[in-house]
């Protein structure tokens, strides 16, 4: 039987595709990500990698099979603060457990999301949106595939004083499309997932999450220059494998990983998305993961978002 440090030498084997687990649907801003990195990792690693989508469930189908996958170094699980911070406070019996189940390999990207409104939205902004909805409780309607977006949808009406109608999806890609299809009234995305379907006009952004406009739409206003005192919800991408894979194998994809980031096709993602870097591994980012669910769980105990059993 090799030993850790043997087993790493041999590792990564180029003979062996790499998997890299997305938990959410093609197209998503996850998967876009995914693919940008897959193919970073391939130009500096000389390895084959495969993007693998498993959507359902808030994401939990795709973990599942993450936590199960052989802890070998060939299954690369990309995803989000969703799974990892949200999904334990808003979802009983939970199937998967993000920091027992997996091993961080290394932190993404940082992003704000963007409150989407459809074709049925008259209202020229949000400020007169949720004065339309305040006047007419649960005529309008929220589309959402993940914990984040609903979190983000859940505050709106909690801060806003309205209520909204919930239609879940099986994945925010369908989301987006159901809302550019008349199905929904808005939708809160993150601007990879957006931005493609602004092109046809059947969708515009109304404000975005963070606490300062994105670079990539200066024109759009945030949600707290809207109205919205405290309103603030941003997410993360990482890089985990499934729990129990050898040390030496994690830190060699760690250092692939950092170099993958430094690829055109990672910084063209992050320019055009208006992306922040998010440079932490090991101990620092699994504090930044236990800080981050801390701090979301507040957030979702104060405004009673939690799911019941």
């Amino acid at each position: 039987m090799l030993s850790t440090s043997a087993f790493a030498q041999v590792y990564p084997d180029k003979s062996r595709a790499v998997r890299v687990l997305v938990p959410f649907g093609a197209a998503s801003s996850t998967d876009i990500l995914a693919r940008a990195l897959a193919k970073g990792i391939s130009d500096v690693a000389g390895l084959n990698v495969i993007v693998d989508n498993k959507a359902g469930a808030e994401g939990q189908i795709g973990m599942v099979a993450g936590k199960t996958a052989a802890p070998d170094g060939y299954t690369l699980v990309m995803t989000t603060s969703s799974t990892q911070v949200l999904n334990p406070h808003m979802i009983p019996n939970l199937a998967y457990d993000p920091v027992v189940d997996f091993t961080p390999v290394a932190g993404i990207a940082k992003f704000s999301l963007i409150l989407n409104a459809g074709p049925s939205v008259t209202q020229p902004n949000l400020r007169e949106l949720l004065k339309a909805a305040r006047e007419n409780p649960g005529k309008f309607s929220f589309g959402s595939g993940t914990a984040t977006t609903r979190l983000a949808a859940e505050l709106l009406q909690s801060l806003g004083g309205i209520k909204l109608l919930a239609v879940p999806y099986k994945s925010q890609t369908d989301a987006i499309v159901g809302l550019a299809g008349g199905q929904v009234d808005i939708v809160f995305m993150d601007l990879p997932g957006s931005s493609p379907h602004y092109k046809s006009g059947r969708v515009r952004p109304l404000a975005v999450t963070g606490t300062s406009r994105m670079s990539a739409l200066p024109d759009v206003p945030t949600a707290q220059e809207e109205g919205l005192a405290g309103y603030e919800v941003s997410g993360w991408w990482a890089a985990y494998f499934p729990a129990k894979t050898p040390p030496a194998i994690v830190a060699a994809m760690r250092d692939i990983v950092e170099k993958a980031l430094k690829t055109q096709s990672v910084k063209d993602a992050f320019t055009t998305y208006a992306l922040e870097p998010l440079p932490l591994t090991g101990n620092a980012f699994t504090a930044f993961q236990q800080s981050d669910s801390l701090r979301l769980g507040k957030l979702v105990r104060d405004a009673n978002l939690a799911s019941k059993p």
